[in-house]
């Protein structure tokens, strides 16, 4: 029989064998003078969110239930045709639901709403919409600017160099107030670029009298603080 330290030592060699697709190698062991050292380093920049999201809904009430969907199909076509008369937004139409609402006894009432989103970076375009689409009967629900894919990928790169230079000038300050150097730098793992969830502001005018036309909404996009965050363990070894 195989004494039971060499089969360790032969399983433990498959396995580098067997994930050298993956890796270079099994990360070796530290010498005995290494002293291991874990960093982790974040850089972060204020990003001009750059696109804009607005939900609206097409509400509708009647005793009659044919009667309310007909109102919210007829609300929801009118918004579809206009929303595709302006150039680069993006539009999605979200669920549909109706339900009877009878309290106490009283006669039923049925309820049904269905609602749809417009995404655009052209704040103008998009706002001048929106005041269309709630003349034309629908409802706000939200309206929140956002960081776009692009305007996150065109900070990536900077973030993550300038992660990675401080974490090597940090590693080279601790190694020397320690009396060693930096010899290797055993793993790295860089995080993806990461916004915060949106925080915005929109500005509302005071509600108007029932004859005057609904002014136009306004909103203000702000900037988000995007981050890159790179942790490391880096060897030290004696001068």
């Amino acid at each position: 029989m195989m004494p039971l330290r060499c089969a360790a030592k032969i399983s433990l060699l498959l396995a580098c064998l067997l994930l050298s697709g993956m890796r270079p190698a099994c990360a070796q062991p530290p010498a005995s003078d290494q002293t291991i050292l874990h960093l982790t380093e974040t850089a972060q920049r204020d990003v001009p969110r750059d696109l804009l999201h607005a939900t609206l809904a097409a509400e509708a009430s009647d005793a009659d239930a044919t009667k309310v969907q007909a109102a919210i199909n007829q609300r929801m076509a009118a918004a579809l045709v206009r929303a595709k008369q302006v150039p680069n937004i993006d539009i999605e139409t979200a669920g549909y639901s109706v339900y009877r609402d009878n309290p106490d006894k009283t006669p039923a009432q049925w309820h049904g709403s269905q609602s749809v989103t417009v995404t655009g970076k052209d704040f103008a375009a998009l706002l001048d919409l929106v005041g269309v689409l709630q003349r034309q009967g629908l409802v706000m629900q939200n309206l929140s600017p956002d960081l776009s894919r692009d305007a996150r990928q065109s900070v990536e790169d900077a973030l993550t160099n300038e992660a990675l230079t401080r974490l090597r000038q940090r590693a080279d300050r601790i190694a020397a107030t320690l009396n060693s150097k930096v010899s290797a730098l055993r793993s790295i793992d860089v995080g993806n670029v990461n916004p915060p969830p949106p925080m915005f502001r929109v500005m509302t005018t005071a509600a108007p009298a029932a004859a005057a036309p609904m002014p136009q909404p306004v909103a203000e996009a702000g900037s988000a603080t995007v981050s890159v965050t790179v942790t490391a363990d880096i060897a030290l070894s004696s001068q």
